[in-house]
């Protein structure tokens, strides 16, 4: 087995050939460079084994880099193909697939989510296991709206996380509840939540390197490449320990494994209007108000917010200890960040259930400074 020293430097850099990407992007070298090894600090300071980042402008691939190794023992190392349970990102799949489906008349988002059969079991579970998704009272001392099993819950407010309290009033990000959405789709139509994201994302989006969850008769290629997931550890010499690989079945709050290249080549295709037409997309990503008349933080399977006068889209992923991802858009200067770990050092520490503020994330921060100008 190699030393912690051996294993913690000994970086692995897999780096796309992109020479016309990079004649045609505005972006200038230096500053890819500042991000590339700014990237291979942060891997080593967060822990995470293998790190795979994408940067895409304005439809080009100009960054992909495999950094580190995807074994524990430093023989396995990370490469463009590596891939990761991206977690909720898949979130942001079910938003274009729940939208799609409904611009199609298959569904309507205004229909009553609990009208699902297991709901009202599901519910009285939920709010009575003492688990903050059923109401209560966070860390911070915010106080939570009880979810109330025996009033109407559209698929909309589920959509967009406005389930506590009364419906449609404010925002609480519930991936519980989330995850059930495929659940009532396979009920009220006679396929499976796969056929749906497959018909309106995946197959229109040409996507290669990617699986919707680990039973994708498709994915099998994928799964080949999952870089093992490892956990923070202090009781290990270097501070790390093999984890147990989380549930890979797919739903619509998780399930999706992927590379970094497959998530950059998915933001192209959101890009150029081959998932959503752009009126569509637009209201994926715009948000509904709340009580008080102000935009919540979310909207359909997405986080949004501004910063410094730009809009920015984004969903984080996150297993504990196992995996942490990262896709984050600024649509008005054509850029989109991917980044995904085999460990949960991605994840920043902010409570990110009730507000949007990406910013808090060091890498998505670093991302912001580096290549989307303050206005």
């Amino acid at each position: 087995m190699r030393t912690v020293n051996c294993y913690l430097l000994a970086i692995t850099l897999v780096f796309l050939s992109v020479g016309e990407a990079s004649a045609q992007s505005k972006i200038s070298k230096e500053k890819i460079e500042s991000f590339r090894s700014y990237l291979k600090d942060f891997r080593i300071d967060n822990q995470i084994p293998s790190l795979s980042v994408a940067i895409v402008d304005n439809g080009e691939i100009i960054m992909l880099e495999g950094i580190g190794f995807q074994d524990h023992d430093a023989e396995e190392p990370t490469t463009e193909n590596t891939s990761y349970l991206a977690a909720s990102i898949t979130k942001t799949f079910t938003g274009a697939t729940l939208l799609a489906m409904e611009a199609d008349g298959h569904i309507d988002l205004d229909e009553d989510f609990t009208t699902l059969s297991d709901w009202d079991g599901r519910c009285e579970w939920l709010t009575t296991s003492g688990s903050i998704f059923g109401g209560g009272t966070l860390d911070n001392g915010h106080e939570i709206p009880e979810l109330k099993c025996d009033q109407v819950i559209t698929l909309r407010h589920v959509l967009q996380h406005q389930v506590q309290g009364e419906p449609g009033t404010s925002f609480f990000y519930n991936p519980v509840v989330f995850g059930r959405l495929s659940n009532w789709v396979e009920e009220n139509t006679d396929k499976s939540w796969r056929y749906w994201m497959t018909k309106y994302v995946i197959a229109p989006a040409k996507l290669k390197g990617i699986a919707a969850g680990w039973r994708d008769p498709s994915g099998g290629e994928v799964l080949t490449h999952i870089a093992p997931p490892f956990r923070h550890a202090s009781e290990q010499s270097d501070g790390l320990a093999p984890s147990v690989l989380p549930n890979t079945e797919l739903n619509a709050s998780s399930g999706i494994i992927a590379s970094a290249k497959a998530l950059a080549h998915y933001s192209i295709a959101l890009d150029e209007e081959r998932i959503l037409p752009a009126a569509l997309r637009d209201t994926m990503w715009t948000p509904a108000k709340n009580g008080e008349g102000n935009p919540m933080p979310y909207a359909y399977g997405w986080f949004v917010q501004n910063w410094h006068g730009h809009k920015l889209v984004w969903h984080g992923g996150w297993w504990p200890d196992a995996y942490a991802a990262l896709l984050l858009k600024a649509p008005d200067s054509g850029l989109t960040l991917v980044a995904l770990g085999n460990t949960d050092g991605l994840r920043h520490e902010i409570n990110s259930l009730t507000s949007a503020q990406i910013e808090k994330n060091p890498l998505a921060l670093k991302f912001l400074e580096v290549f989307v100008k303050k206005s």
